[in-house]
């Protein structure tokens, strides 16, 4: 079992304990925690499953495990107000001293680089561009470990620091101005274009030495179905990782874009109207 598996079996769990000492339960709490639900069990297949297996020797299967990781899962918890939840599964007397704690007695304060949606922002497409390097990739994927205990939890992490700045879950608010929400899924947009682009057509022969037979770097095991058979089949295999990177990535970028501009008409009280503010913020400055 992967730590991810684990933190998803878990993570269930207290959610449901969570949920069960809710005294209301409202038509938008049963609805937060069958997402929340939903991404836990999401968070288990990519992960810890015989889907996760196979990634590790199928190259478009282990985009789409990556895709779900940094992307689906984190948008569901968060949407889900899953952090929330789990608060309820503790004791009525120990959360109130622990929040009590938490928003008024803690001497320290949230670190500025937690709070910036640039640190999000640089976080996730860090991860992402540098995990799929040919180095990075080959010397993670030589060893479980180094997938289970590295990769993995930055993809998930990252993502949740990155849709912590655009995605709100009643009762907390946003308060990241929307021109950096649209900028943040617009550059990564861009950015996951560029690196499907490198993979696909820029490019004429495999970056990863890892996922070709023979390979001194494969791992114990790799000579299992789905394994590329030659260096033609190994590159046809990363072009189909890298239409996966760009296609899943409107599962994510095109409803977040969508959410963004709502926002933005009910500011200001339609679309036009949005784009004159920020029409006239432009020759302000």
């Amino acid at each position: 079992m992967t730590p991810l598996g684990v933190l998803a079996i878990i993570g269930a769990l207290v959610s449901v304990a969570g949920y069960r000492r809710r005294r209301v339960r409202r038509r938008r709490v049963h609805a937060q925690f069958a997402l929340t639900l939903a991404s836990w069990a999401l968070l288990w297949f990519a992960a810890a499953s015989s889907f996760a297996k196979e990634g590790m020797t199928n190259l478009p299967i282990h985009m789409i495990g990556h895709v779900i990781v940094m992307f689906l899962v984190p948008i569901g918890l968060i949407l889900s107000g899953a952090g929330r939840g789990i608060m309820w599964a503790l004791p009525v007397a120990f959360r109130r001293r622990v929040m009590r704690w938490f928003y008024v007695r803690r001497s320290w304060r949230t670190p500025t680089w937690l709070v910036s949606p640039v640190s999000g922002f640089l976080a996730l497409n860090v991860v992402m561009v540098a995990a799929h390097t040919a180095p990075v990739f080959d010397w993670v994927m030589a060893a479980n470990w180094r997938m289970d205990w590295l990769m993995e939890p930055a993809f998930l992490l990252s993502g949740l620091l990155f849709f912590h700045f655009i995605i709100s879950a009643p009762p907390r608010q946003n308060r990241v101005k929307l021109r950096w929400q649209l900028a943040m899924v617009a550059l990564t947009m861009l950015e996951m274009l560029i690196m499907a682009m490198a993979m696909s057509i820029f490019t004429k022969a495999p970056w990863y030495s890892v996922m070709l037979p023979g390979s001194a770097m494969a791992m114990p095991g790799m000579a299992m179905p789905g394994l590329a058979t030659s260096a033609s089949q190994a590159f046809h295999q990363q072009q189909l990782a890298a239409a996966i990177l760009w296609i899943c990535g409107d599962f994510w970028a095109v409803p977040c874009v969508v959410l963004i501009i709502r926002r933005l008409i009910q500011r200001d009280g339609g679309f036009l109207a949005a784009l004159e503010r920020q029409s006239s913020f432009s020759t302000s400055d």
